[in-house]
């Protein structure tokens, strides 16, 4: 509402600029803020696109297919390679979620940050059964958890959320390999989803990094500082090494 006459006409902006810190459209400046608009051609409003598409495509998967455990593994030329750990990816699941989506997406709900105390984290993780955000808690520098909320759904992710589901408006969900890809447009055709280049030469190097850093056990960021803070940096860095030495 404070910046409805600047923004009419730009469906690219998703995000604001307030002294060099990536806020929220719905952030309240002070007097004195210098304050900029951030849209998706820019590296900042491209990682806040992605993002939001993730966690609408994380609710419509919680939605459609509850019990399935998604990984989000890498990106592939406009698009994000994910697998369901737990279920076979088909046909008519990638149908369902995006239909979902673009339900979601019509719906244009709100999306809500909310912090917690690690205290009140605990006692609501532990009511809802979930692990969603817990490696917040083993984070000794954070003194809050914050999560994000649209209705009933609820998720962590590091960084600037879009305001609502309706700003992610172009997107599509395709069976690819044992996963799906997640394709979004190109930050220098933002109006349209152009044909996915295949590239199987970096598929193929990234799969098998995917599987070096599972046998390691370290194929996620919550993982890999866990096995640092728990000492085992040193035999990560010498069983990698082997591993390379024998490829």
């Amino acid at each position: 509402e404070l910046f409805g006459d600047k923004l009419k006409g730009n469906n690219h902006i998703i995000a604001c600029d307030i002294n060099n810190e990536i806020k929220t459209l719905n952030y309240i400046p002070k007097e004195n803020d210098n304050v900029s608009f951030v849209d998706v051609t820019s590296r900042d409003g491209r990682r806040t696109y992605i993002r939001g598409l993730l966690f609408i495509m994380s609710m419509a998967f919680n939605e459609c297919y509850p019990e399935a455990f998604l990984s989000v593994n890498y990106q592939l030329t406009n698009a994000m390679y994910c697998e369901v750990d737990n279920l076979e990816v088909t046909k008519e699941m990638i149908e369902n979620v995006n239909n979902k989506m673009k339900e979601l997406v019509a719906k244009s709900l709100p999306i809500k940050k909310v912090e917690m105390t690690k205290e009140e984290a605990i006692k609501f993780y532990e009511k809802e059964n979930s692990l969603r955000g817990i490696l917040q808690l083993d984070n000794k520098e954070k003194e809050e958890v914050s999560l994000y909320f649209c209705e009933e759904y609820y998720n962590y992710f590091y960084g600037v959320m879009p305001i609502s589901t309706g700003f992610i408006d172009k997107f599509e969900v395709v069976k690819y390999h044992d996963g799906f890809l997640l394709r979004y447009p190109s930050k220098y055709t933002p109006n349209v989803l152009e044909k996915y280049n295949e590239t199987k030469k970096l598929l193929n190097t990234l799969d098998e990094y995917e599987d070096i850093y599972k046998t390691l056990k370290i194929n996620t960021v919550y993982r890999l500082n866990k096995a640092i803070s728990e000492g085992k940096a040193q035999d990560i860095i010498s069983l990698s090494e082997a591993l390379h030495e024998k490829k």
